[in-house]
């Protein structure tokens, strides 16, 4: 069984309106990952950072999508630990999945490649290690330029999320340096790189 967290609680400040439900190629952002992950997951959960938000997305969402004509379980989550950025939706989505791990999406990365996805997994499923996390990483490891937010990630992880968000460690990247993490190199993951892109202001829609 596959499952995909999608972190769609961040506040979106810089963007001045929810990425997620923004529109991008005439449908809201977030539907852009959730048709490329049709037919790869079982299981999908959209992570909000409230229940106004929850209920939002729900509404809309489940007014394009329904069981009959996607491939994955669609869930609708409340942060638990409210505030405390994507290292709580991580592990909100960690505490609700059915699978043992899950790939990490965030909601302004349309660009995410059904081939990012297939390899991803099967570089994590192939791993002759038991690893706790795979994070793509760019050139040097210990540059800590990695992509903790498009990684995955399994669930055993989620005690040691638990004691970094009680020490108020909020960054993933301080995280994914206590978790027995394989790296694999961007380039490796998806040649062309586009899975990495992702939106934080108006003027990066508008250069598309």
């Amino acid at each position: 069984m596959r499952s995909c967290i999608i972190l769609c609680g961040g506040l979106s400040s810089r963007m001045g309106q929810d990425k997620g439900l923004m529109l991008f190629k005439n449908k809201p952002m977030v539907c852009n990952i959730l048709d490329k992950v049709d037919n790869q997951m079982d299981e999908v959960l959209l992570v909000l950072r409230n229940d106004k938000q929850k209920q939002e997305y729900r509404k809309i969402l489940n007014h394009i999508y329904s069981v009959d004509n996607t491939s994955f379980n669609l869930k609708f989550l409340k942060d638990e630990i409210e505030s405390q950025g994507p290292l709580s939706g991580i592990y909100t989505g960690l505490s609700h999945m059915e699978s043992d791990y899950a790939l990490v999406i965030p909601c302004d990365s349309p660009f995410i490649s059904t081939y990012f996805i297939e390899k991803v997994y099967n570089v994590y499923e192939n791993s002759k290690e038991n690893y706790d996390a795979l994070i793509p990483f760019w050139g040097v490891k210990n540059n800590h330029h990695f992509e903790p937010l498009h990684g995955i990630y399994h669930k055993r992880s989620k005690k040691t999320i638990y004691f970094q968000l009680l020490k108020g460690k909020k960054d993933v990247k301080s995280l994914v340096k206590k978790l027995n993490t394989i790296f694999v190199e961007v380039s490796k993951l998806d040649p062309s790189l586009k899975s990495f892109k992702n939106f934080n202001r108006p003027e990066d829609v508008s250069k598309i």
